[in-house]
């Protein structure tokens, strides 16, 4: 009896999902190799520091770090996988890969298992059950557990079609409900962000606002970022403190609630962006906003008898809104854009956009990249025209913000801004590696950099399967890309408080995969991809952090309770009164200096905020330069003995050498005057 031998499959192109994900292992693998042997000579070239550049001086609590070529390095090269996978699915937009069935199988399947075990890897890292790494775990095992029993939910509900019965039964879309539903997510941000409420008494003699009210002080007192001033966190939004500062008496207060209010708004556009991406449905866009929201404020508990609320990112305005802010007005605009709101032109994008990156350039230039690989990803087709008028928008969108605050450095200075300025603490913090600590090598980080990587994957398949619904794929690039690059922030000083820090960022990329998710019609006729699982995972963990929302009252409780007095900073105000006379040009370097010269009619002179600032021999160079051309004869710094260490004896050589005498002091503070 005659036998036919069965005929062999078929080769067929693959789908742009399908070829993401077989290319997913190769790519994966050649990034590690890019880390491991291109890392190291990269940092080398691009971040070893100049002979001689080092952190100045040694021994001080500030002072502390050291470079890392090396990291950074690896860091660059880190990003080029994500760049790698992107352009294999775009280049099979035009030449699909052709394998046979069983081959695509066994890609698809090696690249989901090597997704399932790159997470669990990094799941244990945090836990250190892999490795010690000394930093405390960011998800306990109770919050684990919860997080798969809520992904087991949702999974559950997708399948037996309950979720989308669910929604069918949602109330329609009216004004109404988005009104409702936008006042419900403001008195939730309100709820988060009355933890960083706080009052002259509360703050106390508190370093909590050393920082970051220095810049805005010093605009009063007549400094100008980029021009005299070396702003530490941000060069245009302190002007936002300064004029809440200067309307409403210069307190903490005050400043506290201009900060917050600002943070309630950036939040209140995710809020739109996220209703944007939903085709216009509040309702489920709060239910996914409260979990992205609560998980960006997230409390770490660095040991097991400290103060979680203490360590929250709402505290600190560094955080919110002077990093978040900017970077979220960026990303609303450009999700109105994609839904065809103003602003409908680029040019105004880019010009926001640019103003962000100018403004601080950690999360600024992050989010005008961001911007530009949304638009790209969202826009179809691309002709060259169409590409050169793209490309022509960005540039002028770009140099009308360099016009812009050109003209307010010449407005306030006589003076057009100094570039450099802008470059001064990332050198400081990436090339000479201030407070700089070692990245583990497992940990949940590596989860994050995963979830951004298919972020910018998902909205690149999008684009080339030719998917509706634009602001979502615009939106899905802007937050892999934006995460990928703010991702440098935990590069220099990698400890979970500084992870905790991106956290709003992983969770808004997590959110919008979780869009894809739950409303792809086709996951309810068979079993959810592994991905599918670790994005529903990803968001039980997210709606876990809701637990920690503080209550109104409490926070209310904590204002009125009776603080010590403050002692240091009267004591610092009395001390500078005793020798100078309003008017006169002196320098401060006392922690808030600037305010304290501004409440007695001086002029602080100093470049820097306090002495803390000042990091490198050139650093205060500058600050005699700066004092000597101004005609300031008085210096006036903390004790080199007092509380933590904040003056050495190098500086007291390097300001006699520059003609300084000691003039009076006592156990707190010094006044040094430099001979005529």
């Amino acid at each position: 009896m005659q036998t036919v031998a069965p005929a062999p499959a078929r080769v067929r192109a693959l789908r742009p999902g399908e070829t993401a994900w077989a290319a997913l292992l190769p790519c994966a693998l050649l990034t590690l190799g890019a880390i491991l042997l291109i890392g190291p000579p990269l940092g080398h070239a691009l971040f070893e520091p100049t002979r001689g550049e080092a952190l100045w001086p040694p021994g001080l609590p500030g002072t502390q770090g050291h470079p890392e070529p090396v990291k950074r390095g690896r860091f660059v090269a880190a990003l080029l996988g994500p760049a790698l996978l992107a352009g294999v699915v775009l280049a099979s937009g035009r030449r699909p890969l052709r394998l046979r069935p069983a081959a695509t199988r066994m890609l698809i399947a090696s690249g989901q298992l090597a997704l399932l075990a790159f997470v669990a890897l990094a799941l244990l890292g945090q836990s250190n059950l892999l490795l010690t790494h000394g930093l405390w775990p960011i998800f306990g095992v109770r919050t684990l557990l919860a997080g798969a029993l809520i992904a087991s939910v949702l999974a559950a509900a997708l399948r037996s079609g309950a979720l989308g019965r669910l929604a069918a039964r949602a109330p329609r879309e009216t004004r109404t409900l988005r009104v409702a539903c936008m006042l419900a997510a403001a008195a939730l941000a309100v709820a988060w962000l009355l933890t960083a409420i706080t009052t002259d008494r509360a703050v106390g003699d508190s370093e909590l606002m050393w920082w970051t009210m220095a810049d805005p002080f010093a605009i009063l007192d007549g400094r100008t970022p980029l021009v005299d001033y070396h702003a530490f966190y941000a060069q245009l939004s302190p002007y936002i403190g300064a004029g809440a500062l200067r309307a409403f008496g210069g307190t903490v207060l005050a400043y506290a609630i201009a900060m917050t209010s600002l943070s309630l708004l950036a939040l209140l556009a995710v809020f739109d962006v996220l209703r944007r991406v939903l085709g216009g449905r509040s309702l489920p866009a709060l239910l996914l906003w409260a979990p992205f929201a609560a998980t960006g404020f997230l409390a770490i508990q660095l040991g097991p008898h400290a103060v979680a609320h203490a360590l929250g990112n709402a505290i600190l305005f560094a955080i919110w809104p002077m990093r978040y802010g900017g970077a979220y007005l960026t990303a609303w605009l450009t999700g109105r854009h994609l839904d065809g709101a103003a602003p409908r032109r680029v040019w105004p994008l880019a010009l926001v956009a640019s103003l962000v990156a100018l403004d601080n350039l950690e999360f600024g230039a992050a989010a005008l990249v961001a911007c530009a690989v949304a638009l790209a990803c969202a826009r179809r087709p691309w002709t060259r025209r169409a590409f050169a008028r793209f490309a022509l928008e960005l540039a002028a969108g770009a140099l009308g913000a360099v016009a812009l605050v050109a003209l307010l450095t010449l407005v306030r200075a006589g003076a057009l801004p100094h570039p450099a300025l802008l470059l001064e603490w990332p050198r400081v913090f990436g090339v000479l590696g201030l407070v700089a600590a070692p990245m583990p090598a497992l940990g949940f980080h590596l989860a994050i950099y995963a979830t951004y990587v298919a972020a910018l994957v998902v909205a690149i398949v999008r684009r080339a399967s030719g998917a509706p619904n634009a602001p979502l794929t615009g939106m899905l690039a802007w937050s892999g890309a934006f995460g990928l690059l703010s991702g440098a922030y935990y590069l220099g000083r990698s400890d979970s408080f500084k992870l905790a820090a991106l956290f709003s960022a992983w969770c808004l990329a997590l959110v919008l995969l979780a869009v894809v998710v739950l409303e792809r019609p086709a996951v309810r006729s068979r079993r959810l991809a592994p991905a599918d699982l670790l994005v529903l995972f990803g968001l039980g963990l997210a709606v876990c952090s809701l637990h920690e929302l503080p209550a109104p009252w409490g926070q209310l409780a904590r204002l009125r309770e009776r603080m010590p007095p403050a002692t240091y900073q009267p004591a610092a105000q009395r001390f500078v009164a005793v020798d100078t006379h309003r008017g006169e040009r002196v320098a401060i370097l006392m922690p808030l200096g600037h305010r304290e010269a501004y409440r007695l009619g001086l002029e602080n002179v100093s470049p820097y905020p306090f002495i803390e600032a000042i990091v490198t021999r050139r650093q205060f160079a500058t600050l005699l330069a700066a004092a000597r051309d101004a005609g300031a004869r008085k210096l006036f710094l903390p004790a080199p003995l007092a509380g933590p260490a904040l003056v050495s004896p190098a500086h007291l050589a390097a300001l006699r050498a520059a003609g300084y005498r000691l003039a009076r002091g006592n156990p707190l503070f010094q006044e040094w005057v430099r001979r005529r």
